[in-house]
């Protein structure tokens, strides 16, 4: 499917399971802020919750040279992912690191390029995340797991392991070693990010298996799925509209 259309659907899911994530009642609309009845807390988290699932679903697709997310009708995702990690710099207390400054402009402009140079830059992310595991900037274990599902995406082909268990575990695990215990303040946790992008990458490869297929039991080869969606098709795009004006409808309303 197109990087739109997975925007999308992940930006809905988020809005569904945000009561079950963030353990409220009920989603806060905006219309709910306008009357000035919603609570800014909840607001925050609902934006934080909704603005990671957006990235998680386009972070699968960073194993495909042409990847969508390189394409300029793409490029929200490349700036919702660019403000997120310049974000997390800060809350990491790593805006003096020169390294963690270059290695979120890196990621940034990975996901803008093609071929062989978003192979290099894949390359020298991997590296980097390593570097500041060493170094002591990011706990090992969660370092090592982030490496991984970044060398996985460098040395695989396209809807593979980015695309399996495997890989949803190694990156929303290193995730979670990575941002245990931090918060945003306002009772506000990075949790709530990670299980954005957690949502996100699942509903990535949920609307994968019904245009195409993908192998969930990688390395094993044989994808689950069928193909009932063809990427570009009109339904494609059908979807990927609906899913927008149910979002906003859920959003707003």
């Amino acid at each position: 499917m197109l990087g739109r259309t997975h925007m999308a659907i992940g930006a809905v899911g988020s809005v569904v399971v945000a009561p079950v994530i963030l353990r409220f009642a009920h989603w806060e609309s905006l219309r709910q802020a306008w009357g000035g009845q919603g609570q800014p807390h909840l607001l925050m988290a609902e934006a934080l919750l909704v603005g990671s699932a957006v990235v998680g679903s386009l972070l699968p697709d960073l194993d495909q040279p042409d990847s969508i997310m390189a394409k300029k009708v793409e490029r929200v995702g490349q700036g919702v992912l660019l403000i997120a990690l310049l974000a997390l710099l800060f809350f990491l207390h790593l805006e003096l690191s020169l390294v963690a400054w270059g290695f979120a402009m890196l990621l940034a402009i990975v996901m803008g390029t093609r071929g062989h140079t978003r192979k290099i830059g894949l390359g020298i992310l991997g590296a980097g995340i390593l570097g500041l595991g060493i170094h002591g900037d990011l706990p090992w274990a969660g370092a090592i797991l982030l490496a991984l599902w970044t060398a996985g995406a460098l040395f695989t082909a396209h809807r593979t392991f980015t695309h399996s268990l495997f890989g949803v575990v190694a990156l929303t695990a290193g995730m979670f070693v990575v941002l245990d215990g931090r918060t945003l303040g306002y009772g506000l946790s990075f949790s709530v990010a990670v299980w954005g992008l957690f949502v996100g990458y699942v509903l990535h490869l949920l609307a994968d298996m019904v245009s195409g297929g993908v192998p969930l039991l990688w390395p094993w080869r044989l994808r689950q799925g069928v193909h009932w969606v063809k990427t570009g098709s009109v339904l494609d795009h059908g979807l990927g509209a609906v899913a927008t004006l149910v979002f906003l409808a859920l959003v707003i309303l």
